[in-house]
């Protein structure tokens, strides 16, 4: 990775997040039971989508890193 804090997604890349992530959220669906450590990743990964399904997004967006809390 570069050292830029920041980074572009193009539209293209947000519809394959959003697939990736409706992919992973519907293997989990189907599982019977899930770890600690699965469910904190779904929910997570729950609230990206709903993210993602912003449709300022859908040209793209362009990311920066939190460096709130780091030393």
């Amino acid at each position: 990775m570069s050292t830029d804090l920041s980074a572009c997604l193009s539209g293209d890349e947000i519809l394959a997040l959003k697939f990736a992530a409706h992919r992973q959220l519907s293997r989990w669906a189907s599982k019977p039971s899930l770890s600690a450590h699965q469910h904190a990743q779904r929910a997570a990964l729950k609230r990206a989508v709903h993210v993602l399904q912003d449709k300022a997004l859908a040209r793209g967006c362009k990311l920066r890193a939190d460096n709130e809390g780091d030393g």
